[in-house]
């Protein structure tokens, strides 16, 4: 039995596209929206601070904000970046950072014009893979497939 390998491979190539439709607005100050998926900005003294619970060297903590204090912020953890550009996922720890320990903090949104581009571009392409065969024909005659009878020879004169 064949294992068709490319519908895994689009999948995969489509899940990567779809991090392109996210936009990371600019690092803000403040008090952070609750509820809302974003990324924690650490400072050397977080990455220091949190090196035991989130890694060495952190410099992005994505996750949900699930409250604030005055002094800190308490996140479902999904995602953390590393200063060199590694990353890992999470599943949701919950984790406390305090406000001294970030930059600040950058929301991700969808961008519904990237993600509709997307996906009609998508679109268009999985039609034009599956039906692409039966929208610009065979080379091939029926002769060619040996259906109907054979023309006769011409003779020029």
């Amino acid at each position: 039995m064949r294992r068709c390998r490319k519908p895994g491979a689009l999948l995969a190539a489509c899940g990567l596209w779809l991090q392109g439709c996210y936009l990371s607005l600019p690092v803000q100050q403040g008090a952070a929206p609750t509820g809302v998926r974003m990324e924690l900005v650490l400072n050397d003294r977080g990455r220091a601070a949190l090196s035991d619970r989130l890694g060495t060297a952190v410099e992005k903590v994505e996750g949900n904000v699930l409250g604030q204090d005055d002094s800190s912020y308490t996140m479902a953890v999904f995602h953390v970046r590393q200063v060199n550009g590694n990353s890992s996922s999470w599943t949701g720890e919950r984790v406390t950072v305090s406000k001294t320990d970030v930059v600040g903090y950058q929301v991700r949104r969808l961008d519904a014009k990237r993600t509709a581009l997307l996906a009609g571009g998508l679109t268009v392409a999985v039609a034009a893979a599956f039906f692409g065969h039966s929208l610009f024909g065979s080379a091939t005659t029926p002769a060619d497939q040996g259906g109907g009878e054979p023309e006769p020879a011409r003779v020029r004169r």
